[in-house]
């Protein structure tokens, strides 16, 4: 996921696959091509910021904004980011994307907050009331477990994801949207409520990711979607690490 902001507004924002044996230059050409639009007129950025989570592809990335924008991009870690404390056994561990949720969340909400981010993982972090991140939950993100479910189960088509009428399903294709989509949403109820006893307090819910708008009307919990809740939690973390205002 990329987006481009001019000051505090998002005026662009795409979605491209993250292959690891790519290299500075095949990046570089989708990123710039992106940034051209359809006006054919290219914008530049004046600075880059990244939460990655696919260390590898950290030089890469340099080597892409040094070779194509003249930039040298902020890396936003959970140790390096001001103003958010992070609870983990080992604070290196915690996902950038995830700390950058977490301070997205806080500028726009009163904690306690939960996040939920439908991505390539599933994951559940957890704002305390001090707005502290306490921590959270990972699992397998749906196109992960639908990948799995057509790879190893080979009678099983390939669906397009969507609502079916009822949990119990009249075809193979209503079974697996029913499974995939109503099963995640008892997944995502349960984790909330546990996490609701543990904390032993009410907290509102936050929803992210490319499939949280779709997640959202089958999940009987009151989720606020934001689907741009990383990008601008990445703009905010960068007015941090370099003292803007």
């Amino acid at each position: 996921m990329l987006g481009l902001f001019s000051g505090a507004e998002l005026t662009g924002h795409w979605r491209i696959h993250t292959v690891r044996e790519s290299t500075a230059d095949e990046y570089g050409v989708v990123i710039r091509e992106l940034l051209r639009g359809g006006s054919g007129r290219r914008q530049i950025p004046s600075a880059v910021i990244i939460a990655s989570v696919v260390p590898p592809l950290d030089s890469v990335m340099r080597e892409m904004c040094r070779s194509y924008f003249g930039l040298r991009p902020v890396f936003v870690t959970p140790e390096n980011l001001p103003g958010l404390r992070v609870r983990y056994h080992e604070p290196s561990d915690v996902g950038a994307d995830r700390v950058v949720n977490a301070v997205a969340a806080l500028a726009a909400h009163a904690p306690p907050l939960v996040i939920v981010d439908f991505g390539t993982a599933t994951t559940f972090d957890v704002i305390n009331a001090e707005g502290e991140y306490a921590g959270g939950a990972i699992v397998p993100g749906i196109g992960i477990s639908l990948k799995a479910l057509f790879t190893h189960a080979a009678r099983l088509p390939p669906v397009d994801l969507v609502c079916p009428p009822h949990a119990v399903g009249q075809s193979t294709e209503e079974s697996i949207q029913s499974g995939v989509l109503y099963g995640y949403a008892s997944l995502v109820e349960g984790m909330l409520d546990r996490i609701s006893r543990e904390a032993g307090e009410p907290a509102a819910i936050l929803a992210t990711g490319g499939f949280a708008p779709l997640l959202a009307q089958v999940i009987r919990a009151p989720l606020v979607v934001d689907t741009d809740l990383t990008l601008r939690g990445l703009r905010l973390a960068h007015d941090l690490l370099t003292g803007r205002r």
